[in-house]
């Protein structure tokens, strides 16, 4: 007798998708950790471009920064998006720019108002400025528990 085999046992697809199971169980926890780093790494490195073209115009014009953080001080002529998590938990991605109203030339963590973006604040003199994330939620990359404004 000949046996004419074609195609796998029910037992070797079931061995193979508990291998794929398994594999899957390492791979899922370690891809959301990556997304969270890049998330974490652009929005730190956006935050310095932003101060870049802060500390070039301050440098151009003779010690005076900005009257308002637009994108006219950018090479792309836009302010960077910046994508960061909330205190809410949401995750958010755009580049408003919120000005702060004390015009003292620095952000305080009661100035954040959570809504995403950048927040600035340059004094009335235009002699000292200020830029950071507008956001109260975590960045658990670098430290656990900074918050994004801290930066």
């Amino acid at each position: 007798m000949r046996k004419n085999k074609r195609g796998f046992t029910l037992i070797e697809l079931v061995i193979v998708i508990a291998i794929l199971g398994i594999l899957a169980l390492y791979a899922v926890p370690k891809y959301q950790g990556l997304i969270e780093e890049a998330r974490s790494s652009e929005a730190r490195a956006q935050l310095g471009t932003v101060r870049s073209a802060m500390g070039i115009y301050y440098a151009k014009n003779h010690g005076v920064y900005p009257a308002t953080l637009d994108g006219t001080i950018f090479a792309e002529d836009a302010v960077p998006e910046v994508e960061v998590t909330l205190s809410s938990g949401a995750v958010d991605r755009h580049n408003t720019v919120t000005t702060a109203e004390t015009q003292d030339g620095t952000i305080t963590a009661a100035e954040i108002t959570d809504v995403g973006g950048w927040m600035y604040d340059v004094s009335a003199a235009k002699d000292k400025a200020d830029v950071r994330i507008n956001s109260k939620g975590t960045d658990t990359v670098p430290e656990p528990d900074k918050y994004w404004y801290e930066y």
